[in-house]
């Protein structure tokens, strides 16, 4: 850490303190002291200020006053670095590896300058040696060691970092044996034919023309990056699907055991070692508070400044109230004040209040701006509006009587509930229609949020993630400043570089023009003609005849469109941070890999491979972002859960539901059973013979299992004789299960209905019976195949009567039961979420028209259909592209449309032709 290595240097020169000359004893005093290293810090933030302002079209005067500050900036670290080495001599300067990184970003950054100077710029408007000016950001760190819990996270993540060296060795290893194999499989066998769609084989004569797809096994370089592209789960099935049609099945089977071996095995067993770190380190969790009072009774109540305000003005004015100073304290408030806490209290306030938000929250959802709004439930909503808003303001009226207004707002519930009510308000003071009423309209999803505190499970869940929050912000920071670097690199070599001349706007002579610029001077007359010398954007009469000009400029004169190749960019510093935020999520990080693949430079059109080792780029931010800084908000959550588990026994339960869960695990431990005493009759002594010698069971779990296997074989196209064989085989296995069936009941009679799992086997043998019964006597043959699939589906639930069998699956069934309180109570809590945000996009998006992402599968239209996106949202799946296609902006769209009484929003194809398109813009 800094702090170590400054400890470091004083403890190695205080010997020699008194042997050096007095010039070195007065820089030292110098650098040590506290001004001179607040005003480092306040360069080095200046120095990252003037990086983030870099942008794409950037003016001469704005780029020279950066090079001035750049300059400056520069002049100052490479004079820190001189008396830093005056003080504690150059040995021990660079002995330090803090001191030592920043001697090499001040030397670097000298050298920068002198190369920028004399040798020019590039074409991409900054000199290569540019990179060591993203570098000066890792600087940032320094300031680190000022904020306590950020020096300890940050200490916590470098002991990580030196624990995953083997597990990195390990994970390359994997990732070159698996490109490897790739390479054998697939290599140059990924052709297809441009217009079907067919595999070419590499005897084929078009096999040279054919078209190659990006993710191609051709090299090590692409194998090693498919790899990788596999364990982000970024479109690997589509390289798959490729792979298979190019080859076989052993397409599938490399495909998946990659995906298994390296996302759900090896990428899992780093976050192992991340929270075993995290467990051994206690210094990460010990400073900040300790253990949510909420948690534990006994707990001191640490409260903040605002608390401890409202804490003394709720004394004084009690204080006044006793004395009989304030007027507010007369007899008649007095009474009512008791009345009020009485009608608090009683139990029944509090249930009629939540069954309002209950009908409040059904309502919301209700609500649709698609619906008519001179409807009879449109009238009913805002009558039910109106009344939820009486009785919410009038509950808060109640309670701030009942504990005054600041005992009611210590209570940082009852703040939300406050919130709720003014939004209500707000929302009914609005008048008309339009956009601005559909955004007043979002405020009242804070209503359903009121149901939080009057769930403790709920509540319960929210106040452990509060108390994780402290430590997932010093995540976020160092985050953050991870992501500045990135973006700020990804600034000064790609900004301006994601665009290129619309293809289908242009021939194809002129696109090879525009790809590959030329001099004015040398360009042919018949080259000349296709230019628009009129058009405004065409500059071809300031040219002189040795300029070449960019494809943008090129594009411009020949009429054509200049368009962005992806919707994102690294135009400017804030694009960027938003661009490695989005692929840090592993969402549409290929495509961004490609462009910048393909890029040549600013306002030039892109080439397919043109600088392939960008990817390099994308696969360490991934391997850092993605794999690392990411993993540490779930280590530090996981960690913080495990904590208040350890000091209560279950962080995420309430009482009843811990003895529940301790109830049951003592149940299925002990595994209780009444016995059962051998029958008298001689049939029933026999049947009870078979059934309880134990080789029937394992006969009946291998029938179970055959039978699965013979379900799973069936597949289209079958020929009649395996379709026979089939039948037969399930027609076999029905009837076993119907005699054991039988034997059951005759060796216990009505005792073996007192098991679970045989009441679950005589639903099964039911439905196996009913299901023979109804295809016997149908003749329709479409009704016939469904009784069978269900009949199928009926035989494979007895699959789980291996969990009662074999034991590893019965102890990980053992868990899942005990943990299912813990597992309902966050499922609550993310269902209250979906059903926010889904009100709120229903609201903001309902009247969105369809375009791209944005379509009749994916869409904010009925509150079932936005549940469904946003359940696809939280798996990661294409949000993104989904993001991207409400930004997309549209010159038909109306911004405020109006619903039509005589030709209703087209919603259905029965709606049409006598309706209107919904052709809203994004909100």
């Amino acid at each position: 850490s800094n702090a170590g290595d400054s400890a470091r240097l004083n403890s190695t020169t205080h010997h020699r303190h008194t042997a050096k000359p007095a010039f070195s004893r007065k820089t030292q005093e110098l650098v040590e002291c506290r001004m001179y290293g607040n005003f480092i810090l306040l360069v080095i933030v200046t120095n990252t200020i003037f990086l983030s302002c870099d942008h794409y079209g950037i003016s001469n005067s704005f780029e020279m006053i950066l090079d001035a500050g750049n300059f400056i900036t520069t002049c100052v670290f490479f004079m820190d670095m001189i008396l830093c080495n005056i003080s504690y001599g150059v040995r021990t300067y660079w002995s330090s590896s803090s001191t030592c990184f920043d001697g090499i970003i001040a030397m670097s950054s000298v050298v920068e300058l002198i190369l920028a100077r004399v040798a020019g710029r590039g074409s991409s408007g900054k000199s290569v040696m540019s990179i060591f000016r993203s570098l000066r950001l890792v600087r940032l760190f320094k300031m680190i060691k000022h904020w306590k819990s950020l020096h300890s996270l940050l200490n916590t993540i470098g002991k990580v970092a030196s624990d995953v060296r083997s597990f990195g060795v390990l994970l390359a290893l994997f990732v070159f044996i698996y490109a490897l194999v790739g390479m054998q499989l697939f290599a140059n066998r990924l052709h297809f034919d441009s217009v079907t769609g067919a595999h070419v084989a590499i005897s084929d004569p078009k096999y040279s023309t054919a078209d190659v797809p990006r993710s191609s096994f051709d090299d090590f370089f692409w194998a090693v990056t498919i790899v990788f592209q596999v364990l982000s789960g970024e479109d690997w099935n589509e390289v798959m699907y490729d792979s298979w049609k190019a080859t076989s099945w052993i397409a599938p089977i490399y495909f998946v055991s990659l995906v298994v071996f390296g996302c759900f095995i090896a990428l899992n067993l780093f976050l192992a070692i991340l929270l075993k770190q995290f467990d051994e380190d206690d210094t990460v969790l010990s400073n900040r508070s300790q253990v949510h009072p909420i948690f534990v009774g006994n707990a001191p109540d640490k409260k903040s400044s605002f608390s401890s305000i409202l804490d003394g003005l709720k004394r004084l004015t009690d204080d006044m109230c006793s004395r009989g100073t304030a007027p507010r304290c007369s007899n008649s408030y007095g009474s009512l004040k008791r009345h009020c806490v009485k009608f608090v209290q009683d139990k029944r306030f509090e249930s009629t209040l939540t069954a309002t938000i209950v009908m409040s929250s059904i309502f919301l959802a209700l609500d649709n701006p698609l619906a008519s709004p001179n409807s009879a439930l449109a009238g009913f909503l805002l009558i039910m509006n109106y009344f939820f808003t009486v009785v919410f303001v009038t509950e808060f009226l109640i309670e701030v009587i009942a504990f005054s207004p600041l005992g009611y707002l210590h209570d940082s519930w009852n703040i939300l509930d406050f919130s709720a009510v003014v939004a209500s308000v707000l929302e009914l003071s609005s008048v008309g229609a339009g956009k601005s009423l559909r955004v007043l309209r979002t405020l009242r999803v804070l209503r359903p949020l009121k149901m939080i505190h009057r769930f403790p499970e709920i509540k319960l869940v929210v106040d452990a993630l509060l108390l994780s929050l402290p430590l997932v912000v010093n995540v976020g920071i160092i985050c953050a400043v991870f992501f500045l670097v990135f973006s700020i690199f990804g600034v000064t070599f790609l900004k301006g570089t994601f665009y290129k001349c619309l293809e289908s706007s242009l021939q194809e002579e002129q696109l090879s023009l525009v790809a590959h610029p030329i001099p004015f001077g040398e360009m042919k007359e018949a080259e000349l003609s296709w230019f628009d010398m009129d058009s405004a954007l065409c500059g071809v009469s300031k040219w002189d005849f040795e300029r070449v000009p960019t494809s943008r400029e090129l594009c411009d004169c020949l009429l054509g469109e200049w368009i962005q190749v992806i919707p994102q960019n690294f135009d400017n510093v804030l694009r960027g941070f938003l661009l490695l935020f989005e692929i840090s999520t592993t969402e549409g990080w290929v495509d961004v890999m490609l462009a910048a693949v393909d890029q040549r430079g600013i306002d030039m059109q892109p080439v397919r491979d043109n600088n392939r080792y960008w990817a390099l780029f994308f696969v360490v931010f991934l391997v850092l972002g993605a794999f690392f800084i990411m993993e540490l908000f779930v280590g530090v959550i996981i960690e913080n859960f495990a904590r208040i588990r350890d000091v209560k026994g279950h962080g995420l339960m309430t009482q009843a539901q811990r003895e529940w869960a301790m109830t049951q695990s003592f149940i299925m431990k002990i595994k209780p059973e009444r016995r059962l005493h051998r029958p008298e009759g001689w049939l029933q002594y026999f049947c009870y013979e078979v059934v309880m010698n134990p080789w029937f069971d394992r006969f009946i779990v291998a029938v179970i299992i055959a039978n699965s296997i013979g379900i799973a074989s069936v597949s289209f196209g079958d020929s009649d004789f395996k379709s026979t064989v089939l039948e037969l085989v399930n027609e076999i296995c029905s009837a076993i299960f119907i005699i054991e069936a039988m034997l059951k009941l005759t060796a216990l009679g009505t005792r073996y209905f007192r098991s679970r799992w045989n009441r679950f086997d005589f639903i099964v043998v039911c439905g196996l019976a009913a299901g023979f019964i109804l295809k016997a006597t149908i003749s329709n043959q479409h009704l016939a195949s469904a009784v069978s699939s269900l009949m199928s589906l009926i035989r494979i639930g007895r699959l789980l009567r291996l969990i009662r069998l074999v034991k590893p699956l019965r102890a990980i069934f053992n868990s899942i039961v005990t943990a299912i309180p813990g597992i309902v109570n966050i499922g609550a809590l993310l269902v209250l979420l979906f059903f926010v945000y889904a009100v709120v996009g229903v609201q903001l998006y309902g009247l969105v028209a369809f375009q791209g992402e944005l379509n009749e599968q994916a869409n904010f239209r009925t509150l079932g259909s936005a549940m469904l996106l946003l359940l696809r949202f939280s798996t990661g799946e294409n949000w993104n592209g989904f993001m991207w296609s409400l930004f997309e902006e549209r010159a038909d769209c109306d911004l405020d449309p109006v619903y039509n009484e005589t030709a209703p929003w087209c919603l259905n194809e029965e709606d049409y032709p006598d309706c209107t398109e919904v052709n809203g813009c994004s909100a």
